[in-house]
Parts: C-alpha cells; sequence; structure tokens
C-alpha cells in the first residue's frame, strides 16, 4: 500500500476494544490509513505485512507489553526506523524515561487530547513525507549502483561479460569447485578466418557478426552456473559449473549446432560458405594449484589443435590428466 499526501499508515495498539475503536476512527477521519492490532504480538504480525509508517502503542497489554513489543521492533527493524508513540494511563516520569529508552519516540497520556493528538499527528506526517523520500532516492540509487555494476561487467560491442568479469569469475569457480571436489569446464571458441570476414564485408559487419555470435551463445547458457563472455578480439569464453568431460562435450556440440543453424554467410571462408568456430574445451577439478593462465592455456592448446586440424570442430582436454 503506497500513501499519498499527508495521509499515513498507522498501526494502532490497543488491548481495550472500546478505546481502540474510538481512536481508529478518529484516525481515519483524520484521513489516515489505519490497522488494529489486541496484542503485542498480534502486533508484531501486523507491522510485518502492513509496513506501517506510524505506530500508536498501548504500554500495559496481556501478553507483551508495550515496552518490549518496541525493544523487539527496534531489534528486528534496526535499518528501518518507525516513529513510535506510546499510549498510557500511566504518567510517571520513571514511565516515561522507560518508554523512551525501549525506543520510542514520544509518550503520550490517556485520555489523549484531540489537539495535542492532531499536532503529534502533523509533525508524524512531516516525519513520514520525509523518510518517503529518503527510500524513493534509496531506491534510485541502488538501481543506478545495479546499472553501473552491469555496464562495468560488459563487453559494449556484444552485449556479454567482457574479460575482466570472467578472469574474477574464473577465479571464484576454482576455488569453489576445488573446494567442493567437483569438476568445471571452460569452452575458448575462435571465429574460423574472421580476418578475411573484416576485409571483405567491412568491420561494421563485422561487429554485427560478433554481436549476433555472442548473443547465441549467451542464450543457449543463461542458466545459473553457466557464463559467456568475450574473451578478446574475436575469441570468446563459456565458462560451465559442475561440469565433467562428457557435459562438456555436449555443450561444444550445441554451439557447433547453433552456429550452424544461424547460417551467417561467409563466402570468403575455406572452410565453409558460413561461419564456423574452432573450439578448445578443457575440464579441470581443482585441486588449488590451478592458476587462471594454466586453465586458460589449457583451452587454448585445445583450440590450437582444433585449428590445426582443420578447423569447424572442436577439441577436448582435460587439465592435469596423465
Amino acid at each position: 500500500m503506497v500513501s499519498t499526501g499527508s495521509s499515513m499508515r498507522i498501526l494502532l495498539v490497543d488491548d481495550v476494544q472500546l478505546e481502540r475503536m474510538q481512536l481508529a476512527i478518529r484516525l481515519k477521519q483524520l484521513g489516515h490509513s489505519v490497522e488494529v492490532a489486541s496484542s503485542g504480538r498480534e502486533a508484531m504480525e501486523v507491522f510485518a505485512r502492513f509496513d506501517p509508517e506510524l505506530v500508536l502503542l498501548d504500554v500495559t497489554m496481556p501478553d507483551i507489553d508495550g515496552f518490549e513489543v518496541a525493544q523487539e521492533l527496534r531489534k528486528r527493524y534496526q535499518q528501518d526506523w518507525v516513529p513510535i508513540i506510546f499510549l498510557s494511563s500511566h504518567d510517571e516520569p520513571s514511565m516515561i524515561a522507560k518508554g523512551i529508552d525501549s525506543g520510542g519516540d514520544d509518550y503520550l497520556i490517556k485520555p489523549v487530547d484531540k489537539l495535542v493528538l492532531s499536532s503529534k499527528l502533523l509533525a508524524m506526517q512531516r516525519i513520514a513525507s520525509m523518510r518517503r523520500e529518503l527510500k524513493r532516492t534509496s531506491a534510485k540509487l541502488e538501481e543506478l549502483n545495479l546499472q553501473l555494476q552491469h555496464q562495468a561487467n560488459e563487453d559494449g560491442l556484444t552485449k556479454v561479460f567482457n574479460r575482466r568479469f570472467m578472469d574474477e569469475k574464473l577465479g571464484e569457480m576454482l576455488t569453489w569447485h576445488g573446494r567442493h571436489n567437483m569438476p568445471m569446464s571452460l569452452i575458448l571458441f575462435d571465429v574460423d578466418h574472421f580476418k578475411l570476414f573484416n576485409d571483405n564485408y567491412g568491420h561494421i559487419e563485422g561487429d554485427r557478426c560478433l554481436h549476433t555470435l555472442a548473443q547465441a551463445a549467451n542464450k543457449l547458457f543463461c542458466r545459473s552456473g553457466e557464463f559467456v563472455g568475450r574473451y578478446g578480439g574475436e575469441e570468446f569464453v563459456i565458462m560451465l559449473s559442475n561440469t565433467d568431460q562428457e557435459s562438456a562435450r555436449v555443450a561444444a556440440e550445441r554451439v557447433q549446432d547453433a552456429i550452424e543453424h544461424i547460417h551467417y554467410p561467409h563466402n570468403f571462408s575455406p572452410v565453409a560458405s558460413h561461419i564456423t568456430l574452432s573450439q578448445g574445451v578443457v575440464t579441470v577439478t581443482p585441486n588449488g594449484s590451478e592458476t587462471l593462465t594454466e586453465v586458460y592455456q589449457g583451452a587454448d592448446q585445445a583450440l590450437y589443435q582444433a585449428k590445426s586440424q582443420g578447423r569447424n570442430r572442436y577439441v577436448q582436454t582435460v587439465l592435469g590428466a596423465g
């Protein structure tokens, strides 16, 4: 529920039904949205779903007194301070002090004078308005931070992850898979004869081609634990969590099939009349001694073999095997 204007969402907690009803009616007449609770435990439940902007809290209640409710609210919602005004027939200075110490922001003596209550509510409305504005500003800042983080991790041309992000992710994956003694795989793929493509079709079309291929791979591997990034130039890398050698083989074949299906024209390639890829696939069950360079080199050597064998294929290797 979103408040508008000067109205507030008010949680009224009082175990005396008549007093609760009378005050709730008065608050609603003043234009506020009101939820009521007749006990401390009920108040905690209503607070969680209602998200009030003000709590009017009776002190004396049969299960949990108002002081305990206030303390628990402050404990549970430390990052979101909602004003609490105690309502009580006890006017002893020690009770007022206890109310403030327990997390209250004000203390009104029952029966509450209408003019006093209206004045207090006006002050609380100002606080509620500032609180809403702060929340809106915080939400905008969070959204901007997420956008900046996304941009920092994204390759500008192909819109997949950039090399910096992939390097960081590979380090994290090596650590995690080593700790759990699980295999992971990495695929390094390269566009065959891409220089001939650029020389004949132009760099703008070359950029369009790279973007198309990157997005095709990104659609193939979009589940949790799968990451696609640009390694550099016309080379791309795919990282696959919890993936053994057989699963990596299936993944490489999926890439080949997808590129074949796209059938991106490359009439100047000696391999085929369309774009093809060469892939180097490395699988590793980390033991803690592997470095990022070693993993990349393993995939790069397999990629070199794929090119040497005629391109448009994949070659697999297992890091540390033998």
